[in-house]
């Protein structure tokens, strides 16, 4: 299989640069060969399939647009974009507001300010999921692995 050079930058509209990126993410497996339904994918991989990067708002919008009309959500991160199958969403649990119930009612209450220092609070708090994970600075164990204890 041919790659592309890494001098290579295409000249492309933004629905032809969306539809290489929408290409490459639906050609992206797991190892059991399944298509993946979210991916990352460096800037140096993006610059490359649109001979672009992600910058001005009016790119952001229309490529994103355009990619969405593929089936794909785009995002970025600190170190790559990411990328989410838009069907695979529904599977997703829907999030109610009910789980904020009590901020909301010390808001309606006029307490703006106290509620949402408080939900600054419990944001920076590490969850339990992250604290197991991080906790003796090790990987996050893959699934099926079992994470090592040190003592």
């Amino acid at each position: 299989m041919d790659t592309v050079s890494s001098t290579a930058t295409p000249s492309v509209s933004l629905s032809d640069a969306a539809t290489l990126v929408a290409l490459t993410l639906k050609r992206t497996t797991n190892k059991a060969g399944q298509p993946r339904t979210r991916a990352r994918m460096s800037y140096k991989t993006f610059r490359r399939l649109t001979g672009r990067r992600v910058g001005g708002q009016a790119f952001v919008r229309g490529f994103t647009e355009e990619l969405s009309k593929l089936g794909w959500l785009m995002f970025r991160m600190p170190s790559a974009y990411g990328f989410v199958r838009a069907a695979s969403l529904d599977k997703w649990h829907l999030t109610k507001s009910n789980m904020v119930a009590e901020e909301l009612k010390v808001i309606k209450e006029g307490s703006a300010a106290k509620a949402l220092e408080s939900a600054r609070q419990e944001l920076n708090e590490p969850d339990d999921l992250n604290n197991l994970a991080t906790s003796n600075n090790e990987p996050t164990p893959r699934k099926g692995q079992r994470a090592s204890r040190s003592a």
